[in-house]
């Protein structure tokens, strides 16, 4: 039995006042689509990743928001600790040139607020993704790279970079002279909290270096788990 012969379906007519599309614009289309697809999808995932980071605050001041927690940390001196030496020979950073050993309450203390000032005067840092030490002869700086400012810097994970932060109620167990210098001061979102922030309400306020040895027992070292702010975006993010 013979094959029939191969025909051509009759071309079907384009609707009135509608010209057929070319082939070669319809190609064009694809690769269009195939070039803003991904581009969309991208951008639309840095905006999810930047809301799972950050809270967006609106223009001007927000209302006041309660229920944060305040924490303080400072810049721990070499000079108030006297515990027994450790060394940090296996800990330092390639290419830093540190004494072998510290006091060990004193290299606590640097892990837990990044920057100590040193005997010698310079400052050893901590360096949380690599876990190692090294030596630097700046102020301690903030996750940006920018100086920390004693009552202004504040660190938080969940606000972004540059929002500015007024205190309105400490909450309990802040004492009266303490309060009052915390809500007078203008602080700023300078670093973020390597250790014990969890919460997008959780603020940790720079005080500066350590000047006395037990910095725990003074007014100004204080823990408070409902304390009220008002934040403002930064300029940028108001445009």
């Amino acid at each position: 039995m013979t094959a029939p012969p191969m025909t051509t379906p009759p071309a079907t007519p384009a609707p009135p006042g509608r010209r057929p599309r070319p082939t070669s614009v319809r190609r064009l289309f694809v690769v269009l689509a195939g070039l803003l697809i991904p581009a969309v999808l991208g951008y639309l995932g840095l905006r999810l990743h930047h809301r799972l980071n950050t809270i967006d605050m609106p223009p001007g001041d927000t209302a006041p928001q309660g229920g944060y927690t305040l924490t303080v940390y400072f810049t721990p001196s070499e000079a108030y600790y006297h515990g027994p030496q450790r060394s940090i020979r296996r800990q330092v950073c390639p290419g830093q040139n540190l004494p072998d050993a510290f006091p060990t309450d004193y290299l606590e203390r640097v892990g837990m607020e990044g920057f100590g000032k040193t005997a010698r005067g310079d400052y050893l840092g901590w360096d949380f993704d690599r876990h190692c030490y090294f030596a630097t002869g700046r102020p301690p700086v903030g996750s940006h790279d920018n100086p920390l400012v004693p009552w202004q810097s504040v660190a938080a994970n969940h606000l972004s970079p540059g929002t500015r932060i007024r205190v309105t109620d400490c909450g309990p167990g802040v004492p009266g002279e303490t309060c009052t210098r915390v809500k007078a001061a203008h602080w700023r979102v300078d670093d973020l909290c390597s250790i014990g922030c969890d919460t997008a309400r959780h603020l940790d306020l720079y005080i500066g270096e350590q000047t006395r040895t037990a910095i725990e027992d003074e007014t100004y070292y204080f823990i408070t788990k409902a304390a009220t702010i008002r934040a403002q975006a930064p300029e940028a993010l108001r445009r």
